[in-house]
């Protein structure tokens, strides 16, 4: 019987709705509506889970990151490194300071930023590196600190996939000198918009506050001491965020045996799913799969075949380089970045949320092995 598996959606409990709502009701009966007490909370309580002695909430990974490059004195003139596989704030965040994107390919195994092409792309205006955690598999982080630290620049992490993913035992977040979260509605946890940064820097951490303020160390006439924007956090949103995160644990554990029964149940040779390394844990937030040269069908053909029996899938990403926007910047056009080219082309996602069933997961398989066999036979 056909069905409809989305590719992703927010997933709220019952009581959770109802906690919600009710501390919702508290928020607007305070007459403080913005950054307060909430956001305070859930601050104190993601950097203990994530295992940091600061975070900073803010409107948006994208604030976050961009925050974090201001508050390092990032400026023109500068370079920093970034995956070409990847959402595009990751790069435009570098934009923003006036410095420019380098953009290095994709390890075509984890689909995570190449080690060697990225030392590749070092030069002596690189200031840092952003590592993004793709669909939160771990970047090879003990190889880029090690590189960061050779070639004296700042390790960055974008962890906007990577909530509670962790590198041989450590949670992502707290390898760099600041990890950026993301809370945006199909994240792992959300607050519907909203982001964290994560960082044991007490200096960066302040700076970046006063930064989500519009440049004010505190709320009210307090004088302007930097540039800043209006990247607050609500109170409002923060209590979304405090109900999500009392379930993280348990989201991550729903997102792994769904995970499981992809990795175990998928039999179709020329696809081939993205590799966690031995040691590391995934958070799921995708589960990223890339067609083999030999594949007898288009990724485009394969994801519509898909679609028509209700199997809803993604595109993760296009490379960013290859954007119109690059483009016209910097004349960029492929081939540059033959591994992350080949993932826009090859690359896209099985549907993976919070509460999806293993019924479901398991509808999920059958479709796609079965048009695998038709198309083989």
């Amino acid at each position: 019987m056909r069905r409809k598996i989305l590719f992703s959606k927010p997933y709220f409990a019952d009581e959770d709705i109802g906690e919600i709502t009710s501390n919702i009701q508290k928020v607007l009966l305070s007459g403080w509506l913005t950054s307060g007490p909430n956001v305070r909370k859930l601050e104190e309580q993601f950097s203990k889970f994530i295992g940091t002695s600061y975070a900073v909430a803010l409107n948006s990974c994208t604030a976050a990151l961009h925050s974090v490059l201001l508050a390092l004195d990032i400026k023109g003139g500068d370079e920093v490194i970034v995956p070409a596989d990847t959402f595009v704030a990751t790069a435009n965040a570098a934009l923003y300071v006036g410095a420019r994107p380098v953009f290095a390919d994709s390890d075509p195994e984890t689909f995570n930023i190449s080690l060697e092409d990225a030392q590749n792309k070092v030069s002596k205006r690189t200031k840092a590196i952003i590592a993004v955690h793709l669909g939160g598999n771990p970047c090879d982080m003990k190889e880029l600190g090690e590189m960061a630290e050779d070639y004296k620049i700042t390790l960055i992490e974008d962890c906007a996939h990577a909530h509670g993913a962790k590198y041989k035992g450590s949670n992502c977040g707290t390898f760099g000198v600041a990890g950026a979260f993301s809370f945006y509605p199909t994240k792992i946890m959300t607050t519907g918009e909203g982001g964290m940064i994560t960082t044991d820097q007490k200096d960066l951490a302040e700076k970046t506050m006063i930064i989500r303020n519009h440049g004010r160390a505190g709320y009210g006439p307090h004088e302007i001491v930097e540039m800043g924007y209006n990247y607050r956090l609500s109170d409002i949103h923060a209590v979304m965020g405090l109900t999500q995160l009392k379930r993280l644990d348990m989201f991550l554990k729903q997102r792994n045996v769904l995970a499981g029964i992809y990795r175990k149940g998928l039999k179709i040779s020329w696809i081939k799913p993205q590799q966690v390394r031995d040691g590391n844990t995934s958070s799921y937030y995708a589960y990223i799969v890339k067609l083999t040269d030999n594949a007898p069908i288009t990724r485009d053909e394969l994801v519509k075949r898909l679609n028509d029996h209700g199997v809803m899938t993604s595109i993760v990403y296009h490379p960013v380089h290859l954007q119109p926007l690059y483009v016209n910047l910097f004349g960029y056009q492929a081939p540059m970045l033959p591994v992350a080219e080949e993932l826009g082309i090859r690359g896209f996602a099985l549907p993976l949320y919070n509460g999806m069933s293993v019924d479901e997961a398991n509808y999920v398989v059958e479709v796609v092995n079965n048009i695998g066999e038709e198309i083989e036979t």
